[in-house]
């Protein structure tokens, strides 16, 4: 593997070009020009490594170890990360905004006028093309194959950094850059890894442009789940008011983490059993959006799955959503008691990987234990919760059944959990979404058939696929 240099030529920063590089020399791991990694809001450093840091850190690209490990895959899989797009602004974007109150390819809402920097956390990914462009650097994957080296590998080019503050976005492809001329809508490629004749390395436009754009995949693990080391799109939150500590656990470890927490339980050399899962209720409503209720709102129904357990402690609810919902907008989840504390104690839990724009097209499963102790508990917190102005509007319950599984303990709830997710990533309003997954989940808990989606809308294209729980994805 080998990491290449970057260099970019500087030009006058109140030219009226949209062109504006400086030249750092970079190399993998090192930074040896003057300018320093950028900090996108000037916070302390005090959160590094946590959900809450927002800073962008630029031109300072991580070991040639640390990007083996991350680009590494199985073969197959190389292009199944998830993709992002990222806004990229000319270096003297904000130089008319003093005088004039104008941006260049920046909207104003993505700029923080009193700190004279673009806004961390925003989901057009704004950055200066020189931070960018100084953090690519060149990776060539070695062929174990291929040991006298007759075959050339063509290189990719990689950002290693931490994009516009947020901390998942640390390792990214760069496959396009992408721009729009002054007189049309359309983008143009700039320049394509897929081009065979092509090894020179990304650059900005020097032709004028209203628009730029990076297309950028993230590592291939990114295509069934947060981190390389745990795979599946599954998170379970505890704590939140149940007595045990707040956690936020995700993919295929939590069962390794589930099988520790019982082995520190264990008393007279017997391990101390799992919770299961006794009973399984459906629950729909709307979302309180104030006065300005849309037809759409009116149309638009969650749907959950509350599970119950032998222990009668608490309740879990069970629901999939965006991929990234949460860890995109602070945690502002509906079942915790701080939903309104900033930071609150889901977003202080989850791991930076989590942290990462959401997607519509993308689906994740949430797992929240809740201080309810049965169904009635429950309904009563949404009862508290219900208003125009609140958190939840029309509560439906429309299911309820015993857990008629064999196993149905903690261990293999999470694993049912990871099966299906792993089995359809996706996310579509019509076809796969909270109301068609709760049908799913509810009716394999309970064995039953005749589980339907709660709107008539969703049972249109409806098919039970309950089966997804059972199998290993990876086997298909």
């Amino acid at each position: 593997m080998v990491v290449d240099v970057i260099a970019t030529e500087k030009k006058d920063e109140q030219e009226e070009t949209l062109v504006s590089f400086p030249s750092p020399i970079v190399q993998a791991g090192k930074f040896l020009s003057d300018q320093q990694s950028s900090i996108s809001d000037g916070e302390s450093t005090d959160l590094d490594g946590t959900s809450q840091c927002k800073r962008s850190v630029y031109g300072k690209p991580e070991s040639l170890k640390a990007l083996q490990y991350e680009m590494s895959c199985k073969e197959g899989e190389e292009n199944g990360g998830q993709i992002f797009k990222a806004n990229l602004v000319p270096d003297n974007y904000d130089f008319k905004f003093s005088t004039k109150g104008t941006l260049k390819m920046l909207d104003k809402r993505f700029y923080d006028a009193k700190k004279k920097c673009i806004k961390p956390r925003r989901g057009n990914l704004s950055v200066r093309s020189s931070d960018f462009f100084s953090s690519v650097v060149k990776y060539t994957e070695s062929n174990d194959n291929d040991d006298f080296e007759l075959y050339e590998q063509k290189p990719k080019w990689i950002f290693s950094g931490v994009l516009n503050g947020w901390p998942a976005l640390k390792t990214l492809e760069v496959i396009k850059i992408e721009c729009k001329r002054s007189l049309t809508m359309n983008w143009v490629t700039h320049w394509d890894s897929s081009d065979k004749k092509n090894n020179e390395p990304p650059t900005f436009p020097t032709t004028r442009s209203s628009e730029v754009r990076a297309i950028l995949r993230a590592p291939p693990y990114t295509a069934i789940g947060w981190t390389k080391e745990s795979p599946g799109y599954v998170f379970w939150f505890e704590g939140n008011g149940t007595g045990d500590p707040d956690r936020c656990l995700v993919g295929e470890e939590m069962i390794k983490q589930f099988e520790k927490d019982r082995l520190k339980k264990s008393s007279n050399g017997l391990l101390a059993p799992s919770p299961k899962c006794t009973k399984v209720h459906m629950i729909s409503h709307r979302y309180a959006v104030g006065d300005n209720v849309q037809v759409r709102d009116r149309l638009t129904y969650h749907s959950f799955a509350l599970l119950e357990w032998d222990h009668g402690k608490y309740c879990t609810v069970v629901e999939l959503a965006y991929l990234g919902g949460l860890g995109g907008y602070t945690a502002k989840c509906n079942w915790l008691l701080d939903k309104n504390e900033n930071p609150n104690s889901l977003y202080k839990s989850m791991p930076p990987a989590m942290i990462h724009p959401w997607s519509d097209d993308f689906s994740e499963i949430r797992v929240t234990n809740v201080p309810a102790r049965n169904l009635k508990d429950h309904l009563e917190f949404m009862k508290l919760h219900t208003g125009k102005n609140d958190r939840f509007v029309d509560v439906r319950h429309t299911f309820s059944h015993d857990v008629r599984l064999s196993f149905s303990c903690k261990e293999h709830i999470v694993r049912y959990l990871i099966n299906y997710i792993e089995r359809g990533k996706t996310y579509s309003e019509i076809r796969r979404n909270c109301q068609t997954f709760a049908a799913d989940f509810c009716a394999f808990l309970a064995g039953k058939r005749d589980v339907q989606p709660f709107h008539p809308i969703n049972r249109i294209e409806y098919k039970n696929n309950a089966h997804y729980f059972m199998y290993e994805s990876s086997m298909y």
